[in-house]
């Protein structure tokens, strides 16, 4: 049964926890964080706020305006939204927003992480993404989605994926349709398909942490948010996960973050009054 994911406190949103949690995994003085077009609420948070906190020298790609590095301090709705191109350092034409995502990534050239703002219809268990539909075959869906545009990033090197709803219809065995590539069907197949490009690192949900193994790159537990157990994790998830001996909990948010966020990144509350969902 569909539920709303609460991290069982007053004291922040889910929202608001995912967002500081991809906020901190970006650190590194070469690292760009993008996010692609609709319902980008949480990586464009992140993003800000990883610039403001542990990485200042961090680019924020905003694929909608075609934007690098805006500086808003109220949250856009999307990459779409004007709000997201506010005192940015640069733009670029869409058509190049789609065609840099095709193009190799060179030595040198800034490696994109965290906020990368993918999701899905379906995630599988080596982290395929499919964007197109539910159902088939093709044409005959019996859910469209919205298509693949932007998710080719994903196939250039070492993106991470966020998840607003935690369930066996998203998390499946299998997606009907890859509109963007993970670990393809595990093991060395993506370093060999794709000349040696690295897979998706981490994937975050309402209710945990995952990242993937080292030698089949299957999808495994690293953490539990607070209010929810290993065992809530297993009942949503539609494949079998790997399981530690020891799963952590989630680290919850400090005063510090959540101050930086709701006064210098989302004023207006957008993530208070997010819902993301469980089962």
């Amino acid at each position: 049964m569909t539920r709303i994911a609460t991290p069982g406190t007053d004291r922040y949103s889910t929202a608001e926890f995912m967002a500081i949690l991809i906020a901190r995994y970006c650190s590194g003085d070469r690292e760009l964080m993008g996010s692609g077009g609709a319902n980008q609420l949480v990586s464009l948070a992140a993003s800000r706020l990883a610039q403001l906190t542990v990485a200042p020298n961090l680019w924020l790609f905003s694929g909608g305006a075609g934007v690098y590095n805006s500086k808003f301090d109220t949250l856009p709705i999307s990459t779409w939204d004007p709000r997201a191109g506010y005192q940015a350092e640069s733009r670029i034409l869409i058509a190049d927003v789609v065609d840099n995502g095709t193009k190799g990534r060179k030595p040198g050239d800034r490696i994109a992480r965290g906020g990368s703002g993918y999701g899905g219809l379906q995630i599988d268990k080596y982290g395929n993404i499919n964007m197109i539909g539910i159902g088939g075959p093709y044409p005959d869906l019996k859910v469209r989605g919205p298509g693949s545009v932007g998710v080719v990033w994903l196939g250039s090197g070492p993106n991470n994926v966020y998840l607003e709803h935690h369930n066996k219809r998203t998390l499946v065995d299998k997606v009907d349709y890859r509109s963007a590539a993970g670990w393809m069907n595990g093991g060395n197949e993506r370093f060999e398909t794709l000349n040696g490009r690295d897979g998706p690192q981490l994937v975050w949900t309402p209710i945990c942490v995952c990242d993937f193994t080292e030698d089949e790159h299957r999808m495994r537990l690293v953490s539990v948010h607070p209010g929810f157990t290993v065992e809530d994790v297993i009942e949503n998830t539609g494949f079998e996960l790997v399981i530690p001996d020891n799963v952590m909990t989630t680290t919850p948010p400090t005063d510090r973050e959540l101050d930086i966020l709701r006064t210098r990144v989302d004023r207006d509350g957008l993530l208070k009054k997010r819902r993301m969902t469980v089962g």
